[in-house]
């Protein structure tokens, strides 16, 4: 979908100056942007930041699991 978008001078030379500095368009840049807003903004992601979504874990690091068997049995009575 194709639309006109009507910035401010000020706004529109810093999307020029990033979107050069960056090596991307003007229309990828500002369709990133609000892809990201919508994805904070909306349901259309849980709000978490992509870095955290995307993040693989510490490879070398064994699971939290594997402590579980150096746990303490719980008491008969949690209560006393």
């Amino acid at each position: 979908m194709n639309f006109n978008l009507y910035l401010d001078d000020q706004t529109a030379r810093e999307l020029d100056r990033t979107a050069k500095k960056l090596g991307e368009t003007r229309s990828g840049l500002i369709r990133k942007a609000l892809r990201e807003w919508l994805d904070k903004k909306t349901l259309g992601s849980p709000g978490w930041p992509s870095l955290i979504l995307e993040w693989q874990g510490v490879s070398d690091m064994p699971p939290f699991e594997s402590y579980r068997g150096e746990l303490l049995p719980p008491r008969e009575d949690a209560f006393s």
